[in-house]
């Protein structure tokens, strides 16, 4: 397996991608994973890498600029706040994203999913509403509401929102709204309840450091999904 920094710019911010592949891979099927608001740090390429293991191309956008690795006592929003208020600037960072990896050898252009955590979870679903050409995002804990709903058949990626039901950020009400704007919309889309905050886990994994902790296997469940996409 070989993890490379890829550069690539949005407009005129440069930006520093994860690209993870088996060694001399061509032509795989690729993920792109949007991260949470850590953006391209250790933990987030640790799971492209795993990705990897699996068989993809898997490449890891960066959502705030070369070299930006937030951390706390940071506040999230600082970051994540003008993405949540520009839903076209976001769009166009991650399909920036997704043109980088889609340029890879590594990668079938033609066969890509995409993965989001948090606010990578709704960059995601911003991508399905903007009719990206994916085979299908997965939202891991996701904002999933937004002033640009999608308009009906047009959504071209399957979409799989794994969503905590004790998840403090997202209340039921959003995920009411959220399935009726994918009926109207005539969407193939699932939404799965865990029974817990998924961000919890994820944050256990993280301090665990160690790509065996309890949150990563319930993010390798999620990555099973991925199976049923014909990638």
């Amino acid at each position: 397996m070989i993890g490379t920094r890829v550069s690539y710019l949005d407009e005129q911010q440069p930006l520093d991608g994860y690209l993870a592949a088996p060694d001399s891979a061509r032509h795989l099927p690729g993920v792109l994973v949007v991260p949470s608001w850590r953006n391209v740090d250790a933990s987030i390429c640790r799971r492209a890498d795993r990705l990897a293991e699996l068989g993809y191309a898997a490449f890891v956008a960066d959502l705030f600029g070369a070299g930006v690795r937030p951390a706390p006592p940071q506040s999230p929003m600082t970051l994540v706040g003008p993405f949540l208020d520009d839903r076209l600037r976001f769009r166009r960072r991650l399909s920036t994203g997704l043109t980088a990896l889609q340029q890879r050898p590594e990668c079938n252009a033609d066969c890509i999913a995409a993965i989001g955590y948090c606010i990578g979870g709704c960059g995601v679903l911003e991508l399905a509403r903007a009719a990206a050409p994916l085979r299908g995002v997965v939202s891991l804990h996701g904002i999933l509401s937004t002033p640009m709903a999608a308009q009906p058949k047009t959504v071209v990626p399957k979409i799989l929102v794994l969503h905590g039901d004790a998840d403090p950020v997202v209340p039921m009400k959003s995920v009411i709204a959220f399935r009726e704007e994918m009926r109207l919309a005539q969407a193939n889309w699932q939404v799965q309840h865990e029974p817990a905050d998924v961000r919890i886990l994820i944050e256990a994994a993280r301090a665990a450091g160690s790509p065996e902790a309890a949150g990563l296997a319930l993010e390798f469940v999620k990555t099973n999904h991925l199976e049923g996409l014909d990638l």
